[in-house]
């Protein structure tokens, strides 16, 4: 079998809490791995019809699967890291706060700070678990792997190198991903064009309503005027001397995650729940990702369901960072509410969600949040 090597240098962005055995932060291959077969899903599902049988098969015949039967078998695909360092970020800087409408103590509201925000969990009041410091010395990141599937590997690895994030609360653009080399296209090289010729995009009707691949996030979205779903936080609008008009980027990683925490709890708190819980039927704020403090559904007190939409602090060559935010729309699974009692959610209700969040985030000042460019 031919292999092929491709070789990437590898840093991050924001800090990044990637467990080990012991929760301790440390570099380790098997999130790269994680990550690298999520976009390999995006990449290679369009050519199998969505079809997540025939995905699956394909999926663990190329990265391995357990097993002791036929269907078992080692990957094929090898991932290997200069370095296995430990993190040792102990303590995060101080980050704005942000109002937020429905936390209150003694019935009144009080701030929420934002790293406590998106990263509840590693992240608490008292202090923050070991996490890899951003923006340290590269480690080299090398993918062996078939050559029959290397134009696949290198889509996959530009969508990581645009989107990709890793660790606990990876979605809230902790862990936010750096990469370089081997072909690469960097933040400025991000555009619609650019976009499309990695894989095909999809419209919410088409993601949510497809039958064989409705419930599992499969394809970077569309907005209703058929451009992608990806937005570009800023640190404001200027004209340059060539009377273009250019975004600039921020000084520093926190600015992002400071305004993506505003926007976050923005978007989510313009839909209003109508009482407390549990709840008996789905309401528009459970759609955008499950649990919900205060607000749990009945008979799914121990579920979750991530968020769709994913944040990414990006850095660009000149040193500035900006801010990602990324859909890719996909439904409710049906397994989710099993033994619940609760009825899924019609999915023109969904998808009148995501556009209503879509529409929120198209709405923002240019001089904050605009979206891509179109080549």
């Amino acid at each position: 079998m031919t292999m092929r090597e491709m070789t990437y240098q590898v840093s991050f962005n924001t800090p990044a809490f990637l467990g080990n055995a012991e929760q301790n932060a440390q570099w380790r291959t098997p999130p790269f791995k994680a990550m690298l077969r999520q976009w390999w899903r995006v990449v290679k599902a369009p050519e199998l019809g969505y079809d997540y049988k025939r995905l699956l098969a394909l999926e663990n015949s190329l990265f391995g699967s357990a097993g002791d039967d036929e269907k078992g078998g080692r990957s094929k695909v090898q991932l290997r890291l200069s370095r296995w360092d430990a993190g040792t970020l102990t303590e995060l800087p101080r980050m704005a706060t942000h109002q937020h409408p429905e936390v209150q103590r003694n019935g009144q509201n009080v701030p929420v700070g934002t790293a406590v925000y998106l990263g509840f969990g590693p992240v608490t009041t008292q202090g923050n678990r070991n996490a890899i410091a951003p923006e340290g010395p590269p480690v080299i990141f090398k993918l062996r792997a078939p050559a029959s599937e290397e134009l696949a590997l290198r889509k996959a690895m530009q969508y990581a190198a645009w989107f990709g994030t890793l660790g606990s609360r990876a979605r809230n653009a902790w862990g936010s991903l750096h990469m370089e080399g081997d072909g690469i296209l960097g933040w400025a090289d991000l555009c619609d064009s650019k976009l499309i010729e990695q894989a095909p995009l999809r419209s919410l009707a088409d993601a949510l309503g497809d039958r064989v691949a409705s419930d599992w996030p499969h394809a970077v979205g569309l907005c209703s005027d058929g451009r992608p779903a990806v937005w570009r936080v800023a640190a404001g609008r200027e004209i340059n001397p060539d009377n273009k008009v250019i975004y600039p980027g921020f000084d520093s990683w926190r600015q992002v995650l400071e305004k993506l925490a505003a926007l976050k709890i923005g978007f989510r708190t313009q839909f209003k729940l109508h009482s407390g819980g549990p709840h008996n039927q789905v309401e528009d704020r459970h759609i955008l990702a499950y649990p919900i403090t205060n607000h749990g559904l009945a008979g799914l007190s121990n579920a979750r369901l991530s968020s769709q939409l994913r944040f990414k602090v990006a850095k660009a060559k000149d040193g500035k960072f900006f801010g990602l935010i990324t859909h890719l729309p996909c439904a409710m699974p049906r397994a989710f509410f099993e033994r619940s009692g609760i009825r899924p959610p019609e999915i023109k209700q969904q998808i009148a969600v995501w556009e209503q969040v879509h529409s929120f985030l198209n709405s923002q000042p240019s001089t904050l949040l605009n979206r891509i460019r179109k080549g």
